[in-house]
C-alpha cells in the first residue's frame, strides 16, 4: 500500500490489568507499524514487566509527570513520519491503521485523520456508577486517541501544554482548530474502543466547569495566535 512509517505511542501508568491486551491489538493490525513505543509514566505495578515481555515494543521508563509530559516524550522519541496515540487500557480494531493509511493515500491531503470510536466496559451493567453510565453514553468528536497524525503537525503547532494534568488533548485540538488546521478528516467507522473502568483519567477528574473551559479555550487561542504570528513555543 505505502511505505508510510507509523509510530504507535502508548502512555501507561499503573496499566498492568490492560496493557497486554492493548499491545496485542496493535500487533494484530493488518498494517504493521514502523515502531511501537510505550512510555511508562512512573508505574509501580507490573506494567514495565509486561511491556518488556514484548520484543517488538520499545519500553521507555520515565518519572511520573502526567499524561501531557509523557505524550510529549513519546512524540520526541518516535522516528516515524506519522504517529498514532493509544491509551494503555484501550483497543484498536485490526483494520484501524490500514484504513487510515488508505484514507491519506486516497485523499492526498490532510495532516490528521480521525475515526469513530465506541465505549465499552467489563463492569456488569448493574454495577456501573452514575458517572460511569454518563461517560459510557458520551462520545466527543474529534477524539485525539483515534487519530493518525502527521509528525509535522507537532513541528508547526507545538506539543501538549504540560501544565495540564487533564484536558491537554482538548486544548491541543482546539489550538489546531483556531490556528486553521482542518480537523474534518475522519473515517465514519468505529476503529477505536475506549474502555471504561474505575481507573480512567476521565472518571478520576471532575468534569471541567465553565471557568476551567474558558481558561482552556483562552490558552488554545493564545497558542494559536502565537503560531499564526510565528511566535509559537514548540516546547509547550
Amino acid at each position: 500500500m505505502t511505505d508510510m512509517k507509523i509510530s504507535v505511542l502508548i502512555v501507561a501508568y499503573q496499566a498492568e490489568n490492560y496493557i497486554r491486551q492493548t499491545i496485542e491489538s496493535v500487533l494484530s493490525q493488518t498494517f504493521s507499524p514502523f515502531e511501537i513505543i510505550v512510555i511508562d509514566d512512573g508505574s509501580t505495578d507490573k506494567t514495565g514487566e509486561i511491556v518488556s515481555s514484548f520484543p517488538q515494543v520499545r519500553y521507555v521508563a520515565s518519572e511520573h509527570k502526567g499524561i501531557a509530559c509523557a505524550r510529549n516524550l513519546a512524540v520526541k522519541e518516535s522516528k516515524g513520519d506519522y504517529v498514532a496515540f493509544l491509551d494503555a487500557d484501550d483497543l484498536w480494531l485490526p483494520s484501524k491503521l490500514e484504513k487510515q493509511v488508505q484514507y491519506f493515500c486516497d485523499n492526498g491531503s490532510g495532516q490528521i485523520v480521525f475515526s469513530h470510536y465506541e465505549n465499552f466496559t467489563d463492569i456488569p451493567s448493574d454495577q456501573l456508577t452514575e458517572r460511569q453510565r454518563k461517560v459510557m453514553e458520551n462520545l466527543s468528536y474529534p477524539y485525539l486517541a483515534s487519530a493518525l497524525i502527521s509528525k509535522c503537525v507537532f513541528d508547526k503547532y507545538g506539543f501538549f501544554d504540560e501544565k495540564y494534568t487533564y484536558g491537554e488533548d482538548t486544548e491541543w485540538l482546539k489550538r489546531l482548530q483556531f490556528a486553521g488546521l482542518d480537523l474534518s478528516h475522519e473515517i465514519p467507522e468505529v476503529l477505536y474502543r475506549r474502555r471504561i473502568h474505575d481507573g480512567n483519567i476521565t472518571l478520576s477528574h471532575q468534569t471541567p466547569g465553565q471557568k476551567e473551559m474558558l481558561s482552556l479555550m483562552a490558552d488554545a487561542i493564545r497558542h494559536a495566535n502565537q503560531i499564526k504570528s510565528g511566535l509559537g513555543d514548540k516546547n509547550e
